[in-house]
């Protein structure tokens, strides 16, 4: 109900009091739900340079699949759907012929389980064109910390994808390349010596790209992490050391502040060397959003609840 067609329940009022009364009612609770509606956006501007779509669902994982209730205008713009055509149907309009059924089963499994999911595959947009989409999906939690609904945080990585085939491909320069793309990265020899980064993970960590060369990548780490990561290092090289490493945990700030991080590594056969290249993630930015999620959600049930008791 909009206080533009409140007029209609006046007849349902005992007198005028009471019609001005409801009135007053239903004009806070619109206030509210604006209030929401601008708070949303503003979340949406403030994550808008570290994911390209977000995608709210329900939580039911069983057929034909978890419903849509919220799509943003970049998921509309990665996929070429309109709101209108993704609210109601289920993630699964995405997938196609080259979709990993692995990736999928893996993404379900960890979902059944209350966990969350970072993975990859291949999506198609609504022209039926390719893209590789990445996820990184998180829980929406009511008062009593019981799961709600998915809130999926995604990346269209194909060009991404174009560039690490090159990379390997040639022997093209690491920083350049890696400016144009969406992620944050490093880039460490088979020493543990940093010998690249790209400009978001300087902005991270507060460290200047000439600071970070030549230091050893564990020193970025508080101890209880750094002696982990650098035992792999002094392990015989191997695409099983170097490869799919789990980088979960707390990298330090210049400033010393910590941000909880998580990335995985691979190793990258070059003609004259390898390289171990990890995929960083801030996952403090990540909780803060999904807190600011959680408590625009909880306001607006609470208000809704006040309305409909």
């Amino acid at each position: 109900m909009s206080l533009d067609n409140v007029d209609n329940l006046k007849d349902l009022c005992k007198d005028e009091d009471c019609f001005k009364e409801l009135k007053e009612i239903i004009g806070e609770i619109v206030d509210e739900k604006d209030q929401k509606a601008t708070c949303l956006s503003l979340l949406e501007s403030a994550i808008s340079n570290d994911y390209d779509s977000i995608l709210i669902t329900e939580l039911s994982l069983e057929k034909p699949g978890p419903k849509i209730v919220y799509v943003n205008d970049g998921f509309c713009e990665m996929t070429g759907y309109s709101k209108e055509e993704v609210i109601g149907k289920t993630p699964r309009i995405l997938q196609g012929p080259k979709t990993d059924p692995k990736v999928l089963e893996k993404l379900k499994s960890r979902l059944k389980n209350g966990q969350c999911f970072f993975g990859q595959t291949i999506n198609y947009r609504k022209d039926g064109s390719e893209f590789v989409n990445q996820w990184d999906i998180h829980p929406i939690t009511d008062k009593e910390g019981n799961p709600t609904h998915w809130v999926s945080y995604q990346h269209d990585i194909s060009e991404r994808k174009r560039v690490e085939k090159q990379l390997i491909d040639t022997k093209i320069e690491f920083d350049d390349l890696r400016e144009e793309v969406h992620c944050t990265t490093i880039d460490v020899n088979l020493e543990g010596v940093i010998i690249s980064a790209n400009q978001a993970f300087c902005a991270l960590t507060g460290y200047k790209k000439e600071e970070l060369r030549q230091k050893k990548v564990w020193a970025l780490f508080p101890e209880k992490y750094a002696q982990s990561l650098k035992n792999r290092f002094e392990q015989p090289v191997s695409e099983q050391t170097l490869t799919g490493l789990d980088l979960k945990g707390v990298i330090k700030h210049k400033s010393g502040v910590p941000i909880q991080i998580k990335g995985k590594t691979q190793l990258l056969n070059l003609r004259d060397k390898k390289v171990v290249r990890a995929e960083i993630q801030n996952i403090s930015l990540q909780k803060k959003i999904v807190d600011s999620l959680q408590k625009c959600k909880n306001e607006l049930g609470q208000k809704l609840d006040i309305e409909t008791s």
